[in-house]
């Protein structure tokens, strides 16, 4: 956006901090029994998480 692009560490620090959170949620719902919650939330973690396997990725090819 505008021309920049966000460093590749930035993005992998970011998306590993969001699929940590994200799954503690998805823990914590699930643990409660809120199922919809929980699955939802543990996608997220799953789609942070690769996104941060993916930014690791261009991290070290950089």
């Amino acid at each position: 956006m505008f021309g920049r692009r966000v460093p590749p560490n930035v993005v992998f620090l970011l998306s590993l901090l969001l699929a940590v959170v994200c799954g503690l949620v998805c823990y914590k719902a699930l643990s409660v029994s809120n199922t919809v919650g929980g699955v939802i939330a543990g996608i997220f973690a799953l789609w942070f998480a690769v996104d941060a396997v993916r930014s690791f990725g261009w991290n070290r090819q950089k």
